[in-house]
């Protein structure tokens, strides 16, 4: 019998592992990596929900599937995982991972809603001052809202920031029904 073993307690271990070995980046990067063709490939779903092979087995077509492609020590850590929740409990191992490698690395994820397409060079100088202000390194996402009218909204972690014209509408269209 098999027994289970938690996502959490994967990733934590995957993160020790990773730590003491100064492979934090490799792995992460590894972990991204499987999670995203894991969502795309139905046949590597059913072989991560499978309950027909063992963790030595599935190590091994892991390890002659990808190669180099993923660390070999994502791919000892992810042989672990079968049964229905497989592709479930990956992407909790991803998670929990990625919060743990940001803590350690000193990132904060900022998504950043603007109201117009802006320059690849604008971007980059955004995150620069974001990093400067935040005083940590800031993973920028940017995504376009045209609805916004001008301005922008800004989710840093769990703080929300909004600068949008369309908000600023909002409230004086607020304010004015309390007259």
């Amino acid at each position: 019998m098999k027994h289970k073993i938690s996502a959490k307690k994967l990733s934590d271990t995957l993160f020790e592992i990773s730590k003491e070995n100064n492979l934090l980046d490799e792995v992460n990067n590894s972990v991204l990596e499987f999670d995203r063709i894991l969502k795309i490939n139905r046949d590597l779903k059913s072989f991560m929900q499978s309950k027909r092979y063992s963790q030595d087995e599935k190590f091994s077509i892991l390890s002659e599937t990808f190669g180099a492609q993923i660390s070999n020590v994502v791919l000892t850590v992810l042989s672990y995982v079968s049964g229905v929740k497989a592709v479930d409990t990956i992407g909790q191992i991803r998670r929990n991972f990625f919060e743990k490698y940001k803590h350690e690395k000193n990132i904060v994820s900022v998504h950043a809603t603007l109201s117009s397409d802006i320059s690849d060079e604008d971007i980059v100088a955004m995150q620069k001052q974001l990093s400067q202000n935040l005083k940590k390194e800031a993973d920028l996402t940017v995504e376009v809202d045209k609805s916004l009218i001008g301005g922008a909204k800004f989710r840093i972690e769990n703080k929300f920031l909004d600068a949008s014209i369309k908000s600023q509408l909002k409230n004086i269209k607020l304010d004015l029904m309390k007259i």
